[in-house]
């Protein structure tokens, strides 16, 4: 069964959204710090935290599989190798019980034997005929033609038998001298059946996967299986060095053999092991160069988070009023809010982020925009968690939260808090202004 996504909402964006609801949640409710001054946080690590998506655990096999099937006519008399063992292409796999290929050698010859004597009689008897016929006339002859052609028929029968049975008995001393079936190619082998029962209905004896091109076996939980879907673009990363990465692209989901848990007993996609059915699914490699075979991975869709962008992107909930004189709210070097001016590049909408030209750097202190910030209003970067915030008129109004507008420029309130600073500023920064 291959799923398809009617609405792929990519995680990132959804991970960008909590963390701004949770930011905003905390300056609302007297978390941002114990003096109540608005939360700021630096771009690099507002940028560097948000972006999770799902991740999978994985493992690199062989891209194909060989099925090596049992001759249903012959018996099989020993198997030479186990599931998981290493074989190079001629190694034994299995052989044939080669007493009863002889026994029908033996026989198929005698047959043969037997219509060679046949067909050397009859010709003789038709060569006789022959002879006598030009000595007689009318009814005699009549009856040597009827006799011949009797005869002739015999021979052309019997021939037909004889090739045959010699098309036979090569196949049987081909069977005898194959008698010990070889591994095709190298690689490793994956399953083996019995002497007595082969492993399926074609009569496959041992499944081999080639030590060629490689594949990941990726491993999805119930909860999260309709978060992928064939055709979907993923990164997989090395569990040694998470910067190493390669790309491919899902080939299959196998949603016909669930397993009830991870094999590796890890569950990374966020789904629960405790009775969750968890469901493999196979990723193509672009290019399979510096991974090997049987190597643990990480497996995550891609949504453009591995591609290197050049400049700063800043999630756009950040910057007010985008399509106009867009700005942030900052923290000058007096720990007090000011609007920042920023010149916007490029927008990625799979990201929903915008490039920043100008006005900012990675050091910068921006806050997440809401009623609160007001030019020259006390900034902390101390969080302090309100414990009785974390209610449930927070998470019901979780829906508000995520999906109200951005307050444009001039929709900020026009009453100050008693902290503000009205004072000018020196060292030629602007005087505090009201909102708006």
């Amino acid at each position: 069964m291959q799923f398809i996504k009617q609405h792929k909402l990519p995680f990132i964006i959804a991970a960008a959204v909590l963390v701004a609801a949770l930011v905003l949640f905390l300056v609302l409710r007297g978390g941002g710090s114990s003096e109540g001054g608005v939360y700021v946080q630096s771009v690099r690590d507002l940028t560097g935290g948000i972006g999770s998506v799902h991740q999978f655990s994985g493992v690199a096999e062989s891209q194909k599989t060989e099925k090596i099937a049992r001759d249903a006519q012959k018996t099989v008399k020993e198997i030479h190798v186990a599931a998981g063992d290493s074989v190079k292409k001629g190694d034994k796999l299995f052989s044939y019980d080669t007493e009863l290929m002889q026994l029908d050698v033996q026989q198929a010859q005698l047959e043969i034997e037997s219509l060679q004597s046949t067909i050397s009689t009859a010709n003789s008897q038709i060569a006789q005929y022959q002879r006598e016929r030009q000595s007689v006339s009318g009814s005699e002859r009549m009856a040597y033609d009827a006799q011949i052609q009797q005869l002739q028929a015999e021979v052309n029968s019997n021939t037909y038998q004889l090739k045959t049975k010699q098309a036979d008995l090569d196949r049987l001393k081909q069977g005898l001298e194959n008698a010990d079936v070889l591994a095709p190619a190298d690689g490793t082998i994956d399953k083996v059946g019995t002497i007595e029962e082969a492993l399926d209905a074609e009569n496959t004896m041992v499944t081999l996967r080639n030590g060629g091109d490689l594949r990941i076996k990726g491993s999805v939980s119930e909860q999260n299986v309709m978060s992928i879907a064939v055709g979907d673009p993923v990164i997989v990363r090395s569990r040694v060095d998470k910067d190493v990465t390669w790309s491919g692209t899902i080939d299959s989901i196998d949603t016909g053999s669930a397993q009830q848990s991870e094999e590796s007993g890890m569950v990374m996609d966020g789904g629960s092991s405790d009775r969750a059915s968890f469901y493999s699914f196979y990723v193509n490699l672009e290019d399979d160069d510096g991974i090997i075979m049987g190597q643990h991975v990480i497996i995550e869709p891609d949504y453009g988070q591995g591609a290197a962008k050049q400049g700063l992107w800043l999630p756009a909930g950040f910057i007010v009023d985008p399509e106009g004189e867009p700005f942030v709210w900052m923290a000058n070097s007096r720990m007090k809010l000011e609007k920042q001016s920023v010149t916007i590049g490029e927008y990625d909408p799979d990201l929903d982020m915008f490039q920043i030209t100008e006005g900012l750097d990675n050091d910068s202190l921006i806050a997440w925009p809401d009623e609160n910030c007001v030019p020259g209003v006390k900034a902390t970067t101390e969080l302090v968690w309100d414990e009785e915030g974390m209610d449930e008129e927070f998470f019901g109004s979780m829906d508000e939260v995520f999906f109200e507008e951005m307050p444009g420029e001039g929709e900020f309130s026009e009453e100050l808090p008693d902290d503000v600073d009205l004072e000018p500023v020196t060292d030629g920064e602007p005087d505090a202004e009201p909102a708006g």
